[in-house]
């Protein structure tokens, strides 16, 4: 084998993985990478009521039919009650916010 046989041999095996890269660029084109974008989530929003507080009555709505939504059905004196976009279950009796619910809600919650 010649010299300058191995010679190409050698620049065709090691430009061969810059050419499958740039394979569409066109002559004289330099190649470039795309941007990756990363998908970053929004900031999660600040809760209306905080787990403890006490609501005063008539002020939010009560969720009647839960199992519509997706929840399971209230039990033990809680009921669940709509404060803004979220959903709650209260204490009936002291009307003590004792958890967010908004999670366990299916899709068909507003």
């Amino acid at each position: 084998m010649s010299c300058k046989m191995l010679l190409y041999i050698l620049i065709v095996s090691v430009s061969t993985p810059a050419i499958a890269q740039c394979r569409m660029a066109a002559a004289g084109a330099a190649c470039s990478t795309p941007p990756v974008h990363k998908i970053i989530a929004p900031p999660p929003r600040p809760a209306p009521v905080e787990i403890g507080a006490i609501i005063p009555r008539g002020k939010y709505s009560m969720v009647m039919d839960a199992q519509w939504y997706g929840l399971p059905p209230a039990q033990d004196g809680w009921i669940y009650y709509r404060i803004k976009d979220d959903v709650y279950r209260v204490d009936y009796r002291t009307m003590e916010v004792l958890e967010r619910a908004t999670d366990e809600a299916g899709q068909n919650w507003p």
